[in-house]
């Protein structure tokens, strides 16, 4: 745990963590908040596909409001946030597992795509509507066998993913969220980070230094909340990606006045889970039918969308 100074600049030696999830409190009003950073994680994801710079901006948001969200939870398992819709992007998926194992890819129509018009959006030129169409965005999250699952369902609603996710969260008085995303392709590199703040009306702060919500009144808490929401939206683009400015600086810059407690980071990597067995597992529970339109010369061959790695499957 480190407290850091209001007034005094942050002196940090030695290189500024990449591909973290640090975790903060405010201590003045006991919010609790996420920084993710994200560079070498998010490139390893990338280049495994060839996907065009709209679609590649958009698995870079998802896969980092992954990381985010997923770090807000308690669970041991997998969180998996994933889009539907009728667009030109069918499909944006990723999921991180709670040893920060993270992975992402999208499914989408070429042809579609080309057809539509740029429109000065987030995404390359293109606001997420026009890109996706009609849709939503699920949250999942499965902690295995004999164990209930959890889902959220939002409409995918705004210009980008950011704004869909955070229409969810205003409509639950219970876990309102303030979030805020960037990501970007310079120099051959993508790099991306996020900022959230969460604010739970019946919780308590997690450490003894800071004021506890219960020690405030609802009206003290409201005032906080839109005090603090507000200073995390004046985060630029530049400052969230920016690989030498170390994350404590950046935190006390936004919330100088608000004290700010960071905790032990943790530390995120790209890893797929797909396996030959698993992809046995899945042919072995095909019918003879549709093994025998699948299959070419005896094989069948089945491609990760995940991780692009082609298995070939004797039948």
């Amino acid at each position: 745990m480190t407290k850091i100074a209001n007034d005094n600049p942050v002196q940090e030696d030695g290189k500024v963590e990449d591909n973290i999830i640090l975790p903060f409190q405010l201590q003045e009003s006991g919010l609790r908040g996420r920084f993710v950073r994200l560079g070498s994680a998010l490139n390893d994801i990338l280049k495994l596909h060839d996907y065009p710079d709209a679609v590649s901006h958009m698995v870079a948001d998802t896969v980092t409001l992954t990381t985010a969200l997923s770090s807000m939870l308690k669970y041991e398992g997998i969180f998996t946030l994933q889009t539907s819709s009728k667009g030109a992007v069918k499909t944006l998926v990723s999921d991180i597992q709670t040893n920060g194992a993270i992975r992402g890819c999208a499914t989408f129509d070429k042809d579609n795509l080309k057809d539509i018009k740029k429109s000065d959006g987030a995404y390359d030129g293109y606001k997420l509507n026009d890109l996706t169409g009609e849709g939503y965005i699920a949250f999942t999250v499965d902690q295995g066998a004999h164990t209930e699952r959890y889902q959220g369902i939002v409409a995918l609603e705004g210009e980008t993913l950011q704004e869909a996710i955070a229409h969810y969260f205003e409509q639950s008085e219970q876990l309102r969220t303030s979030l805020y995303v960037a990501s970007r392709y310079t120099d051959g590199e993508w790099r991306s980070g996020a900022l959230m703040l969460q604010y739970l009306p019946d919780d308590h702060a997690d450490n003894v230094d800071v004021v506890a919500f219960n020690e405030k009144s609802e009206s003290e808490r409201k005032e906080d909340w839109h005090r603090s929401k507000t200073l995390l939206q004046t985060c630029t683009d530049d400052e969230i990606l920016d690989m030498d400015l170390h994350p404590h600086e950046l935190l006390r810059r936004l919330f100088h006045e608000e004290g700010v407690i960071a905790y032990d980071t943790k530390p995120v990597h790209h890893e797929c889970r797909c396996s030959k067995e698993k992809v046995e597992d899945v042919v072995a529970g095909l019918s003879e039918d549709d093994k025998s339109h699948a299959a070419q010369n005896g094989e069948i061959k089945m491609t990760c969308e995940f991780c692009s790695k082609t298995y070939t499957i004797k039948v």
